[in-house]
């Protein structure tokens, strides 16, 4: 048997990693962890509510702000 602990939603762990790979190649960690902190108290009730489907859904609207982001740092290294 597989006694390796369960990932869960593979979705979410993918997205969850490729928000983060972004932001660690354009050095904006410590941006997008404030943003995925305010976003995640922002909406605490729908998490507590939704969980797994809520958090991915806050995932996907954070990789939108992620993205401006690097935008914004690709144009000011230009």
């Amino acid at each position: 048997m597989n006694n390796l602990p369960k990932i869960g939603n593979t979705e979410l762990y993918t997205a969850r990693v490729l928000n983060m790979s972004v932001a660690q190649y354009y050095g904006l960690v410590k941006e997008y962890s404030e943003m995925l902190n305010q976003a995640r108290e922002i909406n605490k009730e729908q998490l507590d509510k939704d969980k797994e489907k809520a958090e991915l859904n806050l995932i996907y609207g954070i990789r939108y702000n992620l993205n401006k982001l690097v935008l914004e740092k690709l144009k000011g290294e230009n």
